[in-house]
This record gives C-alpha cells, structure tokens and sequence, in this order.
C-alpha cells in the first residue's frame, strides 16, 4: 500500500512539472481504487512550467493576473456591499423587534455569526485551494469562488447550485435596489412631470422612466472587468449613506424633543420605545412581527458573494490582515446599523399610524427640503451599489456558459477546466488579443442585460418589503451560513488526508502552508472550536430558514 501511494505521488510530481493539472474534487482523497490512494492537485492556471524561462516571463509581466487590491479598496468594496439601501428598512425592523433591546441585541448577535461564517467560508476556500497561496503564486490572483468551495465540498452538483444561488441573490437585490431608487427619485419625478393626475400611489410610468434614466447613466460602470477602480465611488457611497443617516437622526430629534413637533407627537420619547414585540394583537401578532423583522436584520450583513473575490484581489492575503479586514468592516457596519435602527424607529412617534415605513424615508413628506438632500444621497449610494452587484452575477453566468459549451464531462468527473475556477473578479490571463476582445464584447452584453433585465422586473414592484422577504427568507441564509458551515465541515476533515500525503510528496508540504495561511487553525484546538461553532451554526440557522420561508409565503400570498 505504502509503495503503491508513493509511485502515485511521484506520478503527480512528473505530471506536474509538466504543466498544471485540473483540479479535483477532495471527495477523492478518502476514495481508493485497488489500494491505491488518490491524492487531488489543486494546481491553479497561474502554475506554468517551472523549466520555460518564456513562459515564466510572460505570466510575470501578464499585469492583468497581479493582485492590486488594497486595505482600503477591499474594505469600500465589503461595506457597498453591506451598506446600501437595505439599511433604511432597519428602523421598521427595531420597531417589530423592540427597538430598546430585542432589536440591538438581535443585530449584534447576527454580526457575530455573520462574521464567523465569512471565517469559515474563507478557510474552506483556502484549504480546498492551497496552491494560490504559495510562495510563488501569492502575487497572482487568487482562483478561489464559491462555487469552487462548493464543488471541493459536495460535487459538481453542489457547484450547479451554488453559482445558480449567488446569481439569483445578486439579480433580486438588483430588483429590490431599483424599486429602492424609484422610490428615492419620487420627488424629482413629480417636480418634472407632475404629480400622477389619477391620484395612484403606486408607481407610475414617469416613475419608473425617472429611474430607467440613472440605470442608463450608470450602466458603463457595471460593464467594467474588476471592482477595484471602483475604490474612490465606494468611499462617494459611504459618504451619501452617512449623510442619509444624520438627516434622518435630526428629525427623528426633534420629532421627540423639538417643540415644533409637540402636536404630532403620539406620546412622551421614553413611553414610545417598546423592549420586545408588541403584544397589541396578541402573542400570534408579536411572533408575526419579530419573523417579519429577522429577515431584514439578517440582510442587511450579507456581502458573501463578495467576500472570496476582494480575498483574490488582496495584496498580501495574511491572515491577520484578512482577519482584521472583515472585522472591522463588519462590526463597523453593525455600529451604523445600530445608529440608524433606533434612530429612525422613534420617527414613528410622529406618524400616523405609529411607526415608520419599510423604508424610512417614505415616512418624511416628500416637500422636507433636509430629507430631499437625504433622497439624493441615497440614490448615489444606491447607484454606486449596482456594479457590485451586477459584476459578481455576470460572471458566474459567463462561468455557466462556458461550462455548458465545454460540456459537462469534466466536471461530472471532478475535472473542472481553469477557467471555470477563476475567482468573480478577475480574468484569464491565457487570452490573446482577439479573445480579449471577444471576452470584453460578451462581458459587456452579459452585464447590460442582467442589469436591464433587473431594472425592468423592479418597474413592476411597488414594495421593497416583497423582495426583503424573497431574500431574506431562505436564499441568505443558505448561501450566508448553511453553504459555509457545511463546506468548512467537510473539507477540513478531508484536507488533512491530503496534507499529511502531499508532505511526503512535496519538500514544502501543505502543512507548512496552512501554518502560514489558515489564520491559526493548524491548532487542533482552534479547528475543534471552528468545526463546533459550524454545527452549531446549520442546527440554528435551519429550523430559522423554514420559519421565515413560510412566513416569506404568509405575507406575499
């Protein structure tokens, strides 16, 4: 046995210092055939024939293939991601809470477990592709994608799902974001063409070719190969949110403290915040309203579809480094979630109906000349956000193309092509000039007609609450916390078979890697916590996931 694994490991050797192996499945390192083990390559398409001065020197000055991305690009990049339009249905979600202590306490726990699923989902994709993180190769980007982890985890099946899965949450949030800027432009679409002269509340045709406009505007930006220009429009789109936020913070002050707004106010500032549900129509209505308000806490953190490709662009991917990016970005944002949730859920006090809209700024008059500069740097945040989520979603399609014009073959058996691993944001280094061209032509249609075919749908929407519902009820946390967990689940426990046989195989040996690059879990402690927290995670979010389904299909029937 022990003879038969070294011929085979050798045989790796010659193979691969030939030219680069298709990667397989870590399902095959505990199969074995006749007494044979079979050891997976992970070698990425950056590996080039290590005997070829040539070929190193083409891939070295390939400026296309060099991570450029920085701290600061990667973290802008992360928050547009988060923080967005999604925020301003927080302070509906605080009030069904209970914006004094449920409701905080609930978005801090969530942040948490958010930030522990992005450590899993990144740990997967470095276990399951450790040759990205060589000596040699950590200059390049990285390969890793979702669906990638995916397939090392479960299959090619698994994989199918996935990139089917991360299409449909960036394409909704692409719908639910256009109905959120319709709803933003109202006042500028009236002030053109007038009020709808029928007396429709809902959205009209001027309505929607307002914002049909600023799609068009912006569309060149989601055509473009990589986020990482994007860097200074992100920094443009946190500014606009904290704007927003200040503006709905100082009504929300002098809708409880301000005398001006003594004959609106409902009640006294510490009568109207409510600890838990209300109990107005019962212990049924209460659970109504906190399922209503978990699905909207639970969104606004997720960015994972984003995560793997700002690790492929990150220059110098440490573990530290990557550790204190996501923290930061993530637990900055629970900060200015908890801002914008308490503050915006007391504007309620001055309302009609005692609490405030699905999306805040609705609850303002549309003639509040302070909210008017609110509406419009929102819709710069909501504008700057589309790339982000047209580019992830164009190319897991083009992905998807190409795989079903190779056919299926490969994969079925474990073999995916190269270009089929390459992470979301980046392109393939082995193009001529004329396949650059043809790639940037499909590129281009590919993200014009996701973002039309988007922009379209949301005409058609007259509430963002349904596609919160949409979202949040099953498809986030599938892709947020089930996917993450489960992979993290199989792939360390297979990873170490493979580690501990391409020790012997190779005079670096994985483990050296993994001690270099996992983030400290070559501990067996920490990869004991870590494989716990991810059981405990899929036991939990499940029996959420059928709750919120169900009453995602309450509230659209």
């Amino acid at each position: 046995m022990a003879d038969e694994t070294q011929s085979s490991l050798q045989n790796i050797e010659e193979e691969s210092s030939v030219g680069p192996m298709s990667s397989q499945s870590l399902d095959e390192v505990s199969n074995s055939s006749e007494g044979q083990m079979n050891v997976p390559d992970y070698s990425d398409h950056q590996e080039q024939d290590i005997n070829s001065n040539e070929a190193d020197q083409t891939e070295i000055n390939d400026e296309d293939m060099i991570r450029k991305g920085t701290v600061t690009s990667a973290r802008f990049n992360i928050l547009s991601t988060m923080v967005g339009g999604g925020s301003l249905s927080l302070p509906l979600a605080f009030h069904q809470a209970g914006k004094g202590f449920l409701g905080p306490v609930l978005l801090i726990f969530i942040a948490f477990i958010v930030k522990q699923s992005i450590h899993l989902l990144i740990n997967a994709a470095i276990l399951s592709h450790p040759m990205d993180d060589r000596p040699e190769n950590i200059k390049y980007k990285g390969t890793k994608s979702f669906e990638s982890v995916a397939f090392h985890a479960f299959g090619a099946k698994a994989k199918k799902f996935s990139m089917g899965l991360l299409s449909i949450i960036c394409f909704f949030t692409i719908v639910g974001y256009g109905v959120l800027l319709r709803d933003m432009l109202l006042p500028v679409s009236d002030m053109i063409f007038g009020p709808d002269a029928n007396g429709n509340t809902g959205p009209s045709f001027h309505h929607n070719l307002t914002m049909l406009c600023i799609i068009l505007l912006v569309t060149p930006l989601c055509t473009l190969r990589d986020l990482t220009p994007l860097e200074s429009v992100g920094a443009i789109s946190m500014l606009s949110i904290m704007t927003v936020a200040g503006c709905i913070t100082y009504r929300s002050y002098q809708c409880n403290f301000s005398p001006l707004y003594a004959d609106m106010r409902k009640m006294e500032w510490y009568e109207y915040i409510n600890y838990v549900p209300s109990r107005e129509y019962g212990l049924i209505g209460a659970f109504h309203d906190f399922l209503n308000a978990l699905p909207i806490i639970m969104s606004v953190f997720m960015c994972h579809f984003n995560v793997l490709p700002v690790h492929n662009e990150l220059c110098n991917p440490s573990p530290t480094r990557v550790k204190k990016l996501f923290a930061s970005s993530i637990w900055g944002a629970c900060a200015f979630y908890l801002f914008v949730g308490f503050s915006g859920s007391m504007y309620g006090n001055c309302t009609e109906d005692g609490k405030v809209e699905g999306n805040v700024l609705l609850s303002f008059d549309e003639d509040d000349s302070l909210l008017m500069i609110g509406r419009i740097c929102l819709s710069l945040t909501i504008t700057a956000a589309f790339p982000i989520l047209v580019v992830p979603c164009r190319d897991v399609v083009i992905r998807a193309l190409e795989e079903s014009h190779t056919g299926d073959t490969d994969t079925d058996n474990g073999d995916l092509d190269e270009s089929m691993i390459e992470p979301l944001l980046s392109g393939t280094e082995q193009d001529h000039n004329n396949s650059k061209s043809e790639n940037a032509y499909r590129r281009k249609v590919i993200s014009i007609a996701i973002f039309w075919l988007g922009a379209i749908l949301a005409s058609f929407v007259e509430s963002i609450d349904i596609v919160w519902d949409i979202l949040g009820g099953s498809l986030s946390l599938i892709m947020g916390f089930l996917l993450p967990s489960a992979s993290f689940l199989v792939i360390s426990k297979l990873v170490p078979i493979y580690a501990n046989n391409e020790t012997n195989a190779s005079e670096q040996g994985l483990e050296q890697q993994q001690n270099e690059q996992v983030d400290g879990d070559s501990s067996n402690f920490t990869e004991c916590l870590d494989r716990r927290f991810a059981c405990l995670l899929i036991f939990l979010i499940v029996p959420i996931m059928i709750l919120l389904t169900c009453n995602a299909i309450y509230n659209i029937a």
